[in-house]
């Protein structure tokens, strides 16, 4: 991102976007097992199923794009 001046600012990261990121995916009420989805995070236990369709998570996400 910072190669294709993608940052706004020199102080922005994709560690910074990332939590920006989780913030808007709470702030919506996103599901747990979906923001853990997005993000890459560990459930934490056994994983069933697999997971939401795409479709699904453009409708979840659709409403916090920038």
């Amino acid at each position: 991102m910072r190669t294709n001046g993608l940052l706004e600012t020199p102080a922005h990261s994709l560690y910074g976007l990332r939590h920006s990121f989780e913030d808007r995916l709470l702030a919506a009420e996103v599901d747990e097992r979906i923001r853990r989805d997005l993000m890459g995070h560990a459930l934490g236990r056994e994983r069933y199923g697999k997971g939401a369709e795409l479709e699904h998570l453009q409708r979840v996400l659709q409403p916090i794009a920038l």
